[in-house]
């Protein structure tokens, strides 16, 4: 039911009581020092209940206000993964929770959030958006780093030869990967010169490398036009 502390004597500390957070194994806990508030004594009994959960909530809360007070969209804060969903991840930014949604979280494909975040990891996350009405917070970790558009057209100009993967395949043509964050289109028409393609499947595999030559670049709508053929 919780633990016991050694306070000059002995003092009880409820499982409920020893952490902000849900514990399953309270032997992470034995033989390490803490801060803790009294919350009950009885002399009759000889008994003395602790508490370490009301002091860091306290300390939460100054941190809380302190955070309302300073936060601004634009921001590169640091946060710690508090959890993770199918959606994205709640970033814990030492007062306040965040949402760094998956869309946000790299430049380049990703299935899960679990794929690039762990719990616990810390990280340095951009406030994107900031409801003080509503005391929610929009995060984003890929806008720490630049936009791989950016110098797109500079990078890769029309007529010159990449290198890519192949990640994605539908009817109309397949999708390269060209660097992570930069997918460009090869349409099913500029396959191949000769054979008569109706699918690409029928040429290409995902995970593939090939060559291609790009064709045209639409810088404002991220799209790449490449050609094989």
């Amino acid at each position: 039911g919780g633990l016991i502390v050694d306070v000059g004597i002995e003092a009880f500390l409820p499982a409920s009581q020893v952490d902000i957070k849900h514990i399953t194994n309270t032997d992470e806990y034995i033989n390490r020092d803490y801060d803790f508030k009294i919350l009950k004594i009885s002399s009759e009994r000889k008994n003395i209940v602790v508490s370490r959960r009301e002091l860091l909530e306290e300390e939460r809360q100054k941190n809380r206000e302190t955070l309302l007070k300073e936060i601004e969209v634009g921001q590169i804060r640091e946060g710690v993964v508090k959890n993770i969903t199918d959606f994205g991840a709640f970033i814990d930014l030492f007062g306040m929770d965040g949402l760094l949604h998956i869309t946000d979280m790299t430049w380049g494909r990703i299935n899960h959030p679990g794929e690039i975040l762990r719990i616990g990891d810390k990280i340095n996350v951009m406030v994107l958006d900031f409801d003080q009405e509503r005391q929610r917070i929009s995060l984003g970790l890929k806008q720490t780093t630049p936009n791989p558009w950016d110098e797109i057209e500079n990078k890769y100009p029309v007529g010159s030869i990449i290198k890519g993967k192949i990640v994605n395949l539908l009817p109309y043509g397949a999708f390269i990967e060209v660097e992570q964050g930069v997918e460009g289109l090869i349409h099913i028409s500029e396959l191949s010169w000769t054979k008569r393609i109706s699918n690409p499947a029928e040429v290409l595999t995902i995970g593939e490398e090939v060559e291609a030559m790009v064709l045209s670049i639409k810088k404002d709508e991220c799209k790449i036009s490449l050609g094989i053929k």
